[in-house]
């Protein structure tokens, strides 16, 4: 079985930072000012598919976002 393989049948995890976010009135822009990191990584935290999404990045997120 290939590594594609697998990743395709792994479910990944649900990421709820759009919700807190909506819940904080914070907007991307002000994330991404207040955490240092790009929009980009932001909008990605915001995803459904958090496969490339560092957890250190999700903790910068939360630590500021809450």
């Amino acid at each position: 079985m290939s590594i594609y393989e697998v990743r395709s049948q792994i479910k990944s995890p649900h990421s709820n930072v759009r919700q807190i976010m909506k819940n904080n009135g914070i907007s991307i822009m002000a994330l991404s000012n207040l955490t240092k990191l790009p929009k980009q990584i932001i909008q990605r935290s915001r995803g459904e598919d958090l496969k490339k999404c560092k957890l250190e990045t999700l903790a910068i997120i939360a630590m500021a976002s809450g």
